[in-house]
């Protein structure tokens, strides 16, 4: 079974990734939650402070001396001579009153150095103010919202909502307060100041980069508003911000929509005036601020998570992964029948002992290997060595049986044969003029060439008798040259010679001379016109070989395979007996003949062992 491949290294960066980054995740999102809600927290005191600040800047630096400047005032006796001496008259200029009552304002107008002025409305209609002596016909203090008020508040100064002055059309905020005499309200006292003045000590407080303060008077009418001034004398219902106006006053930030953006507000009302301060910041502004806080946490845990899995991995390749992939790779080459692969050898933990083992394993594992191949090897020899010896003997058995035969009946053919020829050759002589004549040469002939079949047949016998005699391979083969280069030579064809100098071998001169005519012959038959026959003759360890090799066009398959059995061959006008003669020779010699055949030609391999009586 295939088993899919899946890198120990890709896994295990993969896990490994997975195993950091999520913690690290997880842990980048809780650390962002808790800045978030420490920068909220952060934005919540410091409204708290500013708007705290503004409350009391605004209380101790106007209110509350407007309150006692005006309460002083309220329920100073000559403050009650005033009114009755401005009595239902409106005072236009400092000559229709007395110099003491002139200074007497001027006093008091400047103790609070905010205020734009003072002024008195009498119960009959009166009223007089300093510095600016306001007049205008019909003018009555009674219907001022001021004046009501402050008659509703009776014994208390009352702060006002903003109101525009008529004569300067600025917006201003007073504090009034009613003049009694045994509880019987002779006329109101009233202080302004202008909102103006406000708004510039409000500015000085920064909320963040971009946000400003909203201050709301008791009635939620917006008295200061330094990025909005059209808002002014306005509530936030008439203009589409309601939710200003549920927002509770307990210093957190709530999330509020102005123009279409997100914002975050934090309420202080002061319990000395009723106003509402309102911090306004945009969300996107705190978001900022999480972010240059978060980026430097963010490079940093980024870096060390960097360094940590580089570490990790780093570490995890050197000693796990390249011993692993050694392994591996040690495992694959033996699988794929290298044997003389190894693992390299160093490292002092378990890998490197199960590199040793792995290579004694392979050490192991070749011996082995060498152990099979060469049985194997030996098992291959010795049954092609078996089914040779077969063959031969196969071989042998029919040329012994065809020889017996021959031996058998070689005498009785003859002897008829020999009584035919010479009544042949006698008629042969007597009818020379007959025009049968010529079939007595045929006959004759053919009684010849049935003859020397026999005598083949005989050289097949087995214990066929052998005249051995010391003589050289050399000598023979050039002795009967000249014959074999006259056949050659009538086909156009040619003999080269190739010999070395061998020892004297034990053998039949005439028998070894049938041999390379037979083969001879063969080879000058197997090729076409200017075609060589080689003839070689060298030693070879203890034996002497005599090759013959031609270049035709090999020998086929199916006639290789029974070469050397009687009645085979591809030629016409053959016996078959050639090549079996030659075997049958070379077994009565204790030689042995090979053959190699191909497209370019067959060479047969004639070995003659040096015995002990060879020279």
């Amino acid at each position: 079974m295939k088993i899919k491949k899946q890198s120990i290294g890709f896994q295990f960066i993969l896990w490994t990734l997975l195993v950091c980054i999520a913690p690290f995740v997880a842990g980048g999102l809780y650390i962002e939650k808790v800045i978030t809600k420490q920068v909220h927290e952060n934005f919540e005191y410091y409204t708290y402070e500013v708007l705290n600040k503004i409350h009391n800047k605004i209380n101790d630096g106007a209110i509350k001396p407007a309150y006692e400047a005006i309460s002083l005032l309220a329920m100073d006796d000559r403050t009650y001579e005033v009114s009755f001496i401005v009595g239902d008259r409106i005072i236009e200029n400092s000559d229709m009153i007395t110099p003491s009552m002139h200074h007497f304002f001027v006093n008091y107008g400047s103790i609070f150095l905010h205020m734009m002025g003072v002024a008195i409305g009498t119960e009959q209609g009166g009223y007089f103010e300093y510095p600016s002596f306001f007049s205008e016909p019909g003018y009555d203090p009674r219907e001022r919202v001021w004046y009501q008020e402050a008659i509703n508040h009776k014994g208390v100064a009352y702060l006002t909502d903003p109101y525009f002055m008529q004569t300067t059309g600025e917006l201003v905020i007073s504090v009034a307060r009613a003049v009694e005499r045994d509880n019987k309200v002779v006329g109101v006292v009233v202080a302004g100041w202008c909102v103006e003045e406000l708004e510039k000590e409000i500015e000085e407080f920064k909320i963040g980069s971009n946000g400003y303060v909203i201050l709301l008077s008791q009635n939620n009418k917006i008295i200061v508003c330094p990025k909005h001034s059209e808002w002014l004398m306005k509530t936030p219902q008439e203009i589409d911000i309601s939710a200003l106006m549920d927002l509770t006053d307990d210093g957190k930030i709530h999330h509020v929509t102005i123009d279409g953006k997100k914002q975050l507000a934090s309420v202080n009302r002061s319990p000395i005036s009723g106003w509402k301060a309102i911090a306004i910041i945009d969300e996107s502004e705190l978001e900022e601020k999480v972010s240059r806080i978060m980026t430097p946490i963010f490079i940093t845990c980024i870096v060390m998570l960097v360094l940590i899995l580089g570490s990790i991995f780093w570490i995890t390749k050197k000693y796990v992964i390249e011993p692993i992939s050694e392994l591996t790779e040690g495992v694959t080459a033996l699988s794929n029948g290298d044997l003389e692969f190894r693992v390299p050898l160093g490292r002092k933990n378990e890998f490197g002992i199960l590199a040793v083992a792995f290579n004694k394993m392979a050490d192991k594992l070749k011996a082995n290997f060498k152990k099979i191949q060469q049985q194997n090897e030996m098992i291959l020899w010795n049954t092609i060595r078996q089914k040779e010896i077969e063959k031969q003997i196969a071989r042998l058995d029919r040329l012994n049986i065809i020889g017996e035969m021959a031996a058998g009946i070689a005498h009785e053919v003859r002897n008829p044969m020999t009584t035919v020829r010479g009544f042949l050759q006698m008629l042969a002589k007597k009818e020379h003029d007959s025009p049968h004549a010529s079939f007595y040469s045929i006959m004759i002939e053919e009684l010849d060439r049935a003859n020397g079949i026999i005598t083949e047949f005989l050289s097949l016998a087995k214990n066929k008798a052998v005249n051995l005699e010391y003589a050289n391979l050399n000598q023979i083969i050039e002795a009967i040259v000249p014959l074999i280069e006259a056949d050659a030579r009538i086909s156009n064809k040619s003999i080269v010679l190739e010999l070395s100098e061998i020892p004297e071998l034990l053998i039949d001169e005439k028998e070894i001379r049938q041999v390379i005519l037979n083969m001879v012959r063969n080879g000058l038959e197997a090729m076409n016109e200017k075609g060589e026959v080689r003839i070689k003759t060298y030693c070879e360890e203890n034996v002497v070989v005599m090759a013959i090799a031609d270049q035709g066009s090999g020998i086929k398959t199916e006639i290789l395979e029974n070469i050397g059995i009687p009645f085979q061959t591809t030629k016409e006008s053959g016996t078959g007996l050639g090549l079996p003669v030659c075997y049958s020779i070379a077994a009565r010699h204790n030689a042995k003949i090979t053959v190699e055949t191909g497209p370019k030609g067959t060479e047969f391999f004639i070995k003659f062992k040096i015995g002990q009586n060879n020279l």
